[in-house]
């Protein structure tokens, strides 16, 4: 059964005022898509946000339980959501599995109505804000309230998605040294009761070969490829920062070097295992990483100091192996 609908207007009112207040762009989409379930008075309500290539839909933040048991995409154009991205017109169906344009997708539970308006940036579609439910009705009064959600949500969505891609490496999507310094500041020195940290140092060997035979731009999607691999063996609080052309830095919050060299391993075999696919073939590339604790009252610079070290270790020992220092 769904929850009872509070007061639109408190609900918009305290969304306002919690936009306003400095957000990370994950926790501003936590609180619009809250705020929109509690307005329409569901339990399920997806916030999807258009990748910077403006062709896929991502799973970015969601009230209730997900509807598809895994994490699932949809192209501009594909599926209701996907429609709704392309044409920027909002939906609201009372049996969306009927829908022609309905997309079905393994592992998807029961859906009930369906509502979903875009998320507009001026004219640009950003995203979609979409609801379903069993036992509601939706009709033109929940479509104009989760419009208004929509369009509140939208100035504040596109300034945090700014100060993200400030911080993000054009080329890779991981972390710059700006976005270094906002996760780990320059004069951090951890304390005696400091979370545990692990830092590794990451180098891919012997890039310049890649780029020498196949050129720059070969070179660029070999980068691509090898930071995707990355960052499917890192947890989702890990932190992956180019830190320079082809060294990266791991941040591995919360664990000791033996489980940080084990995530390390994990990279490693991940990358080494995974060739990227360039025009006429592919090419394999492999890294060398060296892994370093944060000790109590050490240094940002000293922990980065002791990975740089063990990954030269790790390159004179032969490259493409983890070196613990």
């Amino acid at each position: 059964m769904a929850p009872s609908p509070t007061d639109p207007l408190d609900t918009l009112t305290r969304l306002a005022a919690q936009m306003s207040t400095r957000h990370s762009l994950e926790e501003l989409l936590q609180l619009v898509a809250e705020a929109a379930a509690q307005v329409l008075g569901v339990r399920r309500v997806s916030l999807r946000l258009l990748d910077p290539s403006h062709t896929q839909l991502l799973a970015t933040a969601r009230s209730g339980e997900p509807l598809h048991r895994e994490t699932i995409e949809f192209r501009i154009g594909e599926g209701l959501l996907g429609w709704i991205a392309a044409h920027g017109e909002p939906l609201c169906l009372a049996e969306p599995e009927a829908d022609p344009r309905f997309a079905p997708r393994p592992g998807m539970g029961p859906m009930g109505a369906f509502i979903g308006v875009p998320i507009r940036s001026g004219a640009q579609v950003i995203g979609v804000l979409s609801a379903i439910d069993p036992t509601v009705r939706f009709d033109d009064h929940h479509r104009q309230l989760l419009e208004l959600v929509a369009a509140m949500c939208a100035p504040h969505i596109e300034l945090a998605r700014l100060a993200d891609l400030i911080q993000l490496d054009p080329l890779t999507g991981s972390l710059n040294r700006r976005g270094l310094d906002q996760r780990y500041p320059v004069d951090h020195v951890a304390d005696a009761d400091a979370a545990p940290l692990v830092v590794a140092m990451l180098d891919l060997d012997h890039f310049k070969r890649v780029n020498d035979r196949h050129g720059h731009a070969v070179g660029d999607l070999v980068l691509r490829h090898v930071t995707a691999m990355i960052g499917q063996a890192l947890r989702a609080d890990d932190a992956l920062v180019r830190f320079g052309g082809e060294e990266f830095l791991l941040l591995l919050p919360g664990i000791d070097r033996e489980r940080g060299a084990r995530i390390a391993e994990r990279v490693r075999a991940a990358v080494a295992g995974s060739p990227a696919t360039i025009p006429g073939g592919q090419v394999v590339t492999t890294v060398s990483i060296g892994v370093a604790e944060r000790r109590p009252g050490e240094s940002r610079d000293a922990v980065f100091a002791r990975a740089d070290a063990a990954l030269y270790q790790a390159k004179a020992a032969g490259r493409d192996r983890v070196v613990v220092a």
